[in-house]
């Protein structure tokens, strides 16, 4: 039978459509969560409120993917909400004038710099708790799948998560801390620490939702750990060659840290970006699920990213 080509301009439009749609309902849940905070004081839901109201919604949308039409749609948006809630406790701690020192983030100032240092850190500690009671309640899910979905929160969190990837960040390896290899292993080990870990335990939280086997998890872990190192890549060239007024937050905040970007230069950086969004790409058709709603939800974030960076996007998998 002779198949009609496909409208590439039109597909985009469809997957655009079906993101902003899902987004809708996650900002509906998430505006639902922090409504039911009180009695907590005010100004920390206020916090809370304005942390959680922009973003990328990057994760949540990973996970809604993974999951597929056949999960429970209340159990898809609130573990959506908790990973959301993670992603932005971590943000909020980064910023922090003991860590990064930021004053922009999203577009807005921090919350530090709105709040005050103190609430700040109160409404991060605040929404990770909050992340843990909504994956440990989620509705019509068993008791073994949310076990298995707190244990990736609070990994990803943790020891072995975001507190390991920022400490290595600010302060860098020790002897100590066994890193076999040079420059690569070391950046490569904190990019999947601060930025690999959560968008693991988007697919990760899809995978086990959606009924998927335990080779597909297992596949799709490889999938956010290269989307991962390819997004903090793309991060750190916006940071070098972009304005703090386009991309939404404080730039120039990487100083002397051993990021690719420095340590390789900024072509290689490149280079580096494609070849890691291919290979996910090719896990993606591996695990059997429609590569074209990833790859559309990757051109929305990358392109903004790399066109910034006065470069041609390194995505070439939804034009071929």
């Amino acid at each position: 039978m002779h198949q009609q080509p496909i409208d590439k301009p039109q597909a985009a439009a469809r997957h655009s459509d079906a993101q902003a749609g899902f987004v809708r309902l996650l900002d509906g849940r998430i505006a639902e969560h922090l409504s039911q905070l009180s009695p907590a004081p005010a100004r920390l839901i206020e916090a809370a409120r304005d942390a959680m109201s922009s973003g990328k919604r990057l994760r949540p949308y990973l996970l809604h993917l993974v999951a597929g039409g056949n999960a429970d749609r209340n159990a898809v948006l609130d573990m959506a909400v908790a990973l959301e809630m993670v992603h932005t406790a971590s943000l909020i701690v980064d910023d922090l004038p003991s860590m990064d020192n930021a004053m922009m983030r999203r577009g807005r100032p921090t919350t530090h710099a709105a709040f005050g240092e103190a609430t700040a850190i109160l409404t991060a500690i605040g929404l990770l708790n909050h992340a843990i009671s909504l994956a440990n309640s989620l509705p019509d899910v068993g008791a073994v799948q949310r076990n298995a979905l707190v244990a990736i929160l609070s990994g990803v969190m943790g020891w072995q998560g975001l507190v390991a990837g920022q400490e290595l960040d600010l302060h860098g390896f020790s002897d100590a801390d066994g890193v076999q290899g040079g420059a690569l292993e070391r950046i490569t080990r904190i990019n999947a620490l601060k930025t690999g870990a959560l968008l693991c335990a988007a697919v990760e939280a899809g995978a086990i939702l959606g009924g998927r086997a335990d080779e597909e998890r297992s596949l799709l872990r490889r999938f956010g750990e290269d989307l991962g190192q390819a997004f903090q890549i793309a991060d750190d060239l916006a940071d070098l060659l972009a304005d703090s007024a386009s991309i939404g937050k404080d730039i120039g905040k990487d100083g002397n840290k051993e990021t690719y970007l420095a340590v390789f230069g900024v072509d290689e950086a490149f280079r580096r970006c494609r070849a890691l969004l291919a290979s996910a790409d090719e896990v993606l058709v591996r695990v059997g699920l429609d590569p074209d709603p990833f790859r559309g939800m990757i051109d929305a974030i990358f392109n903004p990213m790399l066109d910034r960076a006065s470069r041609p996007v390194p995505w070439s998998g939804a034009a071929s």
